[in-house]
């Protein structure tokens, strides 16, 4: 009885011990289970940061209301051009743009009334009269330094005014052949064409030294010699 009951005693103790390496083994498995779960959760949080460092190192994602700030300007803007033009005031822009007439006073009302003065009469005016018309021939014997003298003439005053005179001379004494004379002497352009033809022209048409010398002769008359800023002329009326 004795020896059965050590034996049973001797196997439950190494059923003790059995049961307490398999709790061993069990608690070391656990905790390899333990650490490598807690590997895993280091290595995935490395991971999320090495994430955010990324997300920090490169440009800031887009505000997908970037547009709001310009949608609220620019119904600012319409707000206040339609303000201006009217759009919340009974008043058109137009009849602002008007003048208003000022209200008449009592005076203004007072004119009103009163009938207009009768008009003064005034005396009737005189048609005017004519001008008095001329008609001549010149020639034109320049020298220079007078007005309008071309470069080519180089004779002094005394040389043009004994020119003149002897140009003179030759139409008192035939005034039929002053257009040769005129020709032959005169420096005005294109006289040799026109014979020194002014045509007719009103009084005050010409310099006043010409219409001088032209009212001393009668027509058909030629000139003596008459001295403008033009030079020396020889003048043959005919008007």
């Amino acid at each position: 009885m004795s020896k059965t009951s050590e034996k049973d005693r001797a196997k439950d103790d190494e059923d003790l011990d059995d049961e307490a390496g398999s709790t061993d083994e069990g608690n070391d498995d656990e905790e390899e289970e333990a650490k490598a779960t807690a590997a895993r959760g280091r290595g995935h949080g490395h991971a999320h940061d090495d994430d955010d460092d990324a997300e920090d190192d490169g440009a800031e994602p887009e505000d997908p209301y970037w547009w709001a700030p310009h949608a609220v300007l620019s119904a600012l803007v319409l707000i206040g051009l339609l303000g201006f033009v009217g759009m919340f005031n009974k008043t058109p822009l137009a009849r602002l743009a008007a003048p208003v007439a000022p209200e008449p006073d009592e005076h203004e009302h007072a004119t009103a009334a009163a009938p207009p003065p009768a008009p003064t009469p005034r005396p009737a005016q005189s048609a005017q009269a004519p001008r008095e018309m001329f008609g001549a021939k010149h020639l034109l014997v320049m020298y220079k330094g007078s007005r309008r003298a071309p470069p080519t003439v180089e004779r002094t005053k005394d040389e043009a005014k004994a020119r003149a005179t002897e140009a003179m001379t030759k139409a008192k004494a035939d005034p039929s052949k002053f257009t040769d004379v005129v020709k032959e002497y005169s420096d005005e352009p294109g006289a040799d064409k026109r014979g020194g033809d002014l045509g007719k022209f009103p009084k005050g048409a010409m310099v006043p030294e010409f219409q001088a010398g032209l009212e001393k002769i009668k027509v058909g008359q030629v000139s003596d010699l008459v001295e403008t800023p033009f030079g020396y002329h020889v003048i043959l009326r005919t008007q």
